[in-house]
């Protein structure tokens, strides 16, 4: 027998159904909010998908972003281009980011038009981690009167986020990167009184609900709540850490790291080098070494990085479980790497 009767709708051994208060409340307190602005979904990408496929997009609106942009976030714009007739300009951010910051915000401001509706860009970038001034973009959209969408799937556990303290209408996470949650678990933040813009597109019986909030976002059908325990889990390892305490242990992380590459002939950083825009993952190559071979090295010494191909190198998260040893350990094979090319 089961050993939930069904006698109430709320706590049933399932998700997708119930508006699992408690576990969305921890989560808005995690992130500023308050949990009638918070879904619980099951990524990042389905956060996205669920604000660019939401709303009334009218032929010629635009939509700006970055060319950096991670394709769970990105592609539904570009399928809103085919199906609905927006325009979606992906700028080049690399040549604004060499500028630093300010460059990247005026970058944006002077691409803005009447036809602007929405700024979509990550808070930090997937491939080059550069933390984007997601503060100043989210001013230039509400200046235009636009939305402003941040894909925070790589900043939420990395760095302090705070939605309020940002200003932005949306914002969707994946905490299973960063925030080590369970894969299969993910934030949906709605600004309240923006709410009633954006149509359910996942639909079940309440998808039509607007009294409770961000609820109808969270019609996804059934789903385990082992999930929910697990991202609550998180969560709550995530707040007795102390985010401002992790984001100053891994920038320290990351500056070990790009100061030894600097001191390494041969060793190229692919990331932006201003400071400003450093988060805790780094990109870099070695001359003359293909990212796979790269990879492997690093591999080998029980160091996981990601090939990015051979022109950027191989991607590194320095993360709460990364010790000052470890980056040592990175910088040695490096060094032997790049002096057999030399």
């Amino acid at each position: 027998l089961p050993d939930w009767p069904y006698f109430q709708a709320d706590g049933e051994p399932l998700t997708g159904y119930q508006p699992l208060m408690a576990a969305r409340t921890t989560a808005a307190r995690f992130l500023g909010a308050s949990p009638d602005e918070i879904a619980i979904t099951q990524n990042a990408t389905m956060g996205m998908n669920a604000l660019g496929n939401g709303l009334d997009w009218q032929a010629g609106d635009e939509v700006l972003t970055t060319d950096q942009e991670h394709g769970g976030a990105v592609s539904i714009f570009r399928l809103m281009a085919k199906r609905r007739g927006i325009v979606v300009r992906e700028l080049p951010l690399a040549t604004a980011a060499s500028g630093g910051p300010e460059s990247i915000t005026a970058m944006f401001r002077a691409a803005a038009t009447p036809r602007t509706r929405a700024i979509m860009v990550s808070h930090i970038t997937s491939q080059f981690g550069i933390l984007m001034p997601v503060a100043d973009l989210i001013a230039l959209a509400r200046e235009r009167s636009a939305l402003s969408l941040i894909d925070g799937a790589q900043a939420v556990g990395q760095i302090r986020v705070n939605v309020r303290e940002l200003g932005c209408d949306a914002y969707v996470a994946s905490p299973h990167k960063w925030l080590m949650a369970p894969k299969g678990t993910g934030l949906l933040y709605i600004r309240r009184p923006l709410q009633e813009k954006f149509w359910t597109t996942l639909a079940s019986y309440q998808w039509d609900n607007q009294e409770q909030g961000s609820f109808r976002f969270m019609q996804y059908g059934t789903g385990s709540t082992a999930l929910i325990d697990g991202l609550v889990a998180a969560l709550a390892l995530g707040e007795r850490h102390g985010m401002d305490r992790v984001e100053r242990w891994d920038l320290a992380l990351t500056k070990r790291l790009r100061d030894g590459l600097a001191k390494i002939k041969g060793a190229v950083l692919s990331s932006p080098a201003d400071p400003r825009l450093a988060s805790a993952i780094t990109t870099f190559r070695v001359e003359g070494t293909t990212a796979r071979d790269l990879q492997n090295a690093l591999w080998e010494k029980k160091i996981r990085v990601r090939a990015q191909g051979d022109d950027k190198g191989v991607r590194l998260s320095a993360h709460i479980y990364v010790s000052p040893e470890d980056i040592d350990r990175v910088l040695e094979v490096v060094s032997v790497l790049a002096a057999r090319k030399a």
